[in-house]
């Protein structure tokens, strides 16, 4: 058999390998051990909120406004979009209730998700692209459309089939889902099946020749695992969420982490002395990062929760929860900017979309 080609690592092998293999391990244990004993859900949540849920926010920060020019560039995006999506949210959530802000939260996180597994899908197949000698953007067989069509084949079947589940509630508050026709879920299954083995085909021949990505495989691997996991196989909506954004929250901070270690790759910069050296090479640097975010995540969330929990007993119940609309309004800049700010730095460093 002609010899496999595993070239295309984002980093290196063991960055890449705890990127892919090692988070969706992680994910899968906590997702699956909320599944088996339903009663670990709450404690995991309140876990994984505060220790990868908060900081990973922080990390989009550490993009967004790292250094001078960053903040200069993304002024409005770091001071006066906050403020609005506060206002919007708490508009809409006092005028429709909260079943509507939650339904919004549960699809936008859901496309958020997806969106970054083809940016960084995108990413390995451009890391991949020196070792094919042909005219492609990567040396497999799909072209883009093709792979994105089966990035999103399997989360899309698995909103139709919670949707045809109708589960009501998600984190204990109502959760409208369109009512969608078993039949549906079955014809987007059989369409999802059918590119998902289309893509296993193209790996089969790109080993055959050579030409296997090794790292790309395994990421869209790991992606079409995490989301037939998360929302076909595991028939509990929660604990299929809590696998899902584990993989996804984890993921990302490690990624911009990756980011941000590229853009300093000079060494430490003046003009941002903690987090350029935060960012130089070596294990310890990257979890000294997750640390960092998760000191500055701790006490400010904490403090933005109290201060909400203050006004919604100054208010009486008269308004919708300030510290759920507070949540949910740093969710909604969170996907917002995710979606702006790696575009723009894409023709510089990669990113996720």
């Amino acid at each position: 058999m002609a010899r496999t080609i595993a070239a295309g690592w984002l980093k290196d092998p063991p960055f890449d390998l705890t990127l892919i293999v090692g988070i969706t391990v992680l994910a899968c244990a906590m997702g699956g051990a909320a599944y088996v004993v339903p009663a670990l859900f709450f404690p995991l949540l309140v876990f994984h909120t505060w220790c990868f849920g908060f900081d990973h926010v922080i990390a989009t920060f550490t993009k967004l406004a790292g250094v001078p020019d960053d903040r200069r560039r993304n002024r409005f995006l770091i001071y006066e979009l906050p403020p609005l999506l506060f206002g919007v949210t708490l508009l809409i959530g006092q005028s429709t209730g909260v079943g509507v802000l939650n339904t919004g939260y549960f699809v936008l996180q859901w496309f958020h998700t997806t969106r970054q597994s083809w940016g960084i899908a995108q990413h390995y197949r451009r890391a991949a692209g020196v070792i094919s000698p042909r005219p492609a953007p990567a040396p497999v067989d799909d072209p883009p459309w093709l792979s994105e069509l089966t990035i999103w084949s399997v989360p899309v079947v698995g909103m139709l089939h919670r949707c045809h589940q109708q589960p009501g509630k998600f984190l204990w508050m109502d959760l409208f889902l369109p009512r969608v026709p078993g039949v549906v879920v079955t014809i987007a299954g059989v369409v999802a099946a059918v590119l998902v083995a289309g893509f296993f085909w193209t790996r089969w021949r790109a080993l055959r020749r050579g030409e296997l990505s090794l790292p790309h495989t395994l990421f869209v691997c790991s992606h079409l695992l995490v989301f037939t996991l998360g929302y076909l196989v595991i028939d509990d909506l929660h604990a299929g969420w809590l696998l899902i954004n584990v993989w996804h929250n984890v993921q990302y901070m490690a990624y911009v982490w990756m980011h941000n270690r590229a853009r300093f790759d000079g060494g430490v910069r003046r003009d941002a002395p903690i987090l350029s050296w935060l960012c130089q090479p070596g294990v310890k640097r990257g979890l000294g990062y997750f640390a960092a975010c998760l000191a500055i995540s701790t006490p400010l969330f904490a403090a933005i929760y109290a201060l909400g929990d203050r006004i919604d007993l100054w208010l009486e119940g008269r308004l919708i929860s300030v510290s759920l609309v507070f949540a949910l309004a740093l969710n909604f800049h969170h996907y917002i900017v995710d979606g702006l700010i790696w575009k723009r730095s894409r023709a510089a460093t990669p990113g996720l979309s």
